[in-house]
């Protein structure tokens, strides 16, 4: 009878252990995404969603794809959500309004740790203990149309180059950083299983932040600004509301737009929150970055990736 009892007992932990790897494992590469709309063989530009306020007034221009109750924060922290969706044309209402962070946002002037690009006379915030950083890409294949003359290139994006410049502005801050170059093409629905991956391996390093870097599509109108006087991309991130722990990976973002804002107004033009995980399910200060459009010349994103790590060194800073 002690035989029988143990027995049950073993197998009752080999059904334990079994369901708890079976979790794990899909947890680990399972990663549901929509498709990001890529230019077709007779297209060089890619097409975006527009999404209008009940006003007809347009309030955002993404490649993201966009679903019903899916939310948008803007540059002025107002927050919409989309109530209907024809085609690639969106209408969303308004959730809340707030100014909050705006008002000392527009009375301040940057503070840039790479004084070459965008010239400031404000000291540069020093690194108050060690903190590590990690970047990699799904879509490895984007680029910036006017400078490379094409908006995808497999395997050999413009999007790695600007990965490079936000890595290499965090480390000049005194940021470490493992920027992953690790390819996940085609640009298809399994990219994200492809990279999520990638991310779990860079996770082992127990980092401070993970940044997925993309480019949007859009008007270059959507993404062009000034900071300090030189021509800047904007920056949007993207957070998924189907991660359970959404709201942390959210208030990271909401964080980074803050400080953002205090420090280059202007240079974020917006949080949202669309359908998907976007593997952030894996940690909760893993952030999706839009970095300009294909519509736009690389160096622009360039710019802003440097004025984004910036922001970033202030805001690990904080813990």
């Amino acid at each position: 009878m002690e035989t029988l009892s143990r027995r049950y007992i073993w197998v009752f932990f080999g059904i334990l252990v079994a369901v708890m790897i079976g979790a794990y494992v899909l947890n680990t590469f399972r990663a549901p995404m929509l498709k990001k709309p890529v230019p077709g063989p007779d297209e060089q530009v890619s097409s975006y969603y527009i999404v209008k306020d009940t006003f007809g007034v347009t309030i955002l221009e993404t490649g993201v794809p966009v679903q019903i109750d899916d939310q948008y924060i803007n540059e002025n922290n107002i927050q919409y959500i989309v109530i209907r969706v024809e085609g690639q044309n969106a209408v969303a209402d308004i959730v809340t309004s707030s100014s909050e962070g705006n008002d000392s946002a527009h009375d301040n002037a940057g503070t840039l740790a790479n004084p070459p690009l965008i010239n400031t006379n404000v000291p540069t915030v020093a690194v108050t203990a060690p903190r590590h950083a990690v970047v990699y890409h799904t879509h490895t294949d984007e680029s910036y149309l006017p400078t490379s003359g094409q908006a995808s290139q497999p395997g050999a994006g413009d999007i790695y180059t600007v990965g490079n410049t936000l890595a290499d502005s965090m480390r000049k801050s005194g940021i470490s950083v493992t920027h992953s170059v690790n390819a996940h093409d085609p640009h298809d629905r399994n990219a994200y299983h492809r990279s999520r991956r990638t991310l779990a391996q860079l996770l082992k390093e127990q980092p401070d932040a993970a940044f997925d870097i993309h480019r949007d599509s859009a008007r270059a109108s959507a993404y062009l600004t000034t900071i300090n006087g030189v021509d800047c991309s904007r920056v949007m991130m993207v957070v998924g509301r189907s991660n359970p722990n959404m709201k942390t990976n959210l208030a990271y973002a909401k964080r980074i737009k803050a400080q953002a804002d205090e420090l280059y107004p202007g240079l974020v033009r917006g949080i949202f929150m669309g359908k998907g995980n976007y593997n952030q399910d894996l940690y909760p200060t893993a952030i999706l970055f839009e970095i300009g459009t294909d519509s736009i010349p690389l160096v622009l994103a360039e710019n802003a990736a440097c004025c984004l790590g910036d922001v970033i060194l202030h805001v690990v800073n904080q813990g």
